[in-house]
């Protein structure tokens, strides 16, 4: 038993110098990134996507995703409150044309209108809440959502990524230990785990990070 309990904490520690590793590397590659002036950007509403199921429409989770999809604007408004240049559009704003974040020329149009050069577009793909409390549950929370910022004048994407995670106990993956450092031993909400993917993904980004 000793001996397995020293093979974990060695594997941990190799687990949080790989992790420091790569987190050199990403800001060394960021940073020699060229980065282009931007008179604004324009943060489109979070867009829901699920599949479709036999009959055409749209799956059971649909309705879910489109709550997690209005407490992840909510989050983006928090991340990026008072950042100069960004303008947040809403549903109405953006009107019923279908796919709007996915057409460069709609794109333009909504951007020209907010006198901006680039667009957010985020998209919600899995918002599952934990089934249990802080400290126990049956089923973790999980969330799957990917952001793009490109500029409209050539669709030229700036910053991209993604984020998909269920969250894991300690005991199920040692590589959680760097964020279970910093997240507590406690069990996210999918608002916190939302929360914590957008700060981690956006804080990537030149253009988005903290302010």
């Amino acid at each position: 038993m000793k001996a397995l309990a020293q093979l974990k904490m060695g594997m941990a520690v190799c687990c949080l110098l790989a992790a420091a590793g790569c987190a050199q590397d990403n800001a060394t590659l960021a940073g020699k990134q060229p980065k282009v002036a931007l008179s604004g950007i324009v943060v489109l509403p979070v867009q829901p996507v699920t599949d479709l199921g036999d009959d055409g429409q749209p799956a059971t989770g649909q309705t879910i995703l489109q709550n997690g999809s209005l407490v992840m604007d909510s989050l983006m408004k928090e991340m990026l409150a008072g950042k100069a240049g960004v303008h947040f559009i809403s549903a109405a704003q953006v009107g019923n044309m279908e796919g709007a974040g996915r057409n460069l020329a709609t794109s333009r149009r909504i951007a020209a209108e907010q006198g901006c050069d680039a667009v957010l577009e985020t998209t919600l793909s899995r918002y599952n809440e934990r089934v249990g409390g802080d400290y126990s549950v049956k089923q973790p929370a999980a969330v799957t959502f990917a952001y793009k910022l490109y500029e409209v004048g050539e669709g030229r994407v700036l910053c991209h990524g993604r984020f998909d995670e269920q969250q894991q106990s300690l005991m199920e993956n040692l590589l959680a230990l760097p964020k279970t450092q910093s997240r507590g031993l406690v069990w996210l909400t999918a608002e916190g785990l939302a929360r914590d993917g957008l700060k981690e993904k956006l804080g990537q980004c030149p253009y988005l990070e903290g302010k």
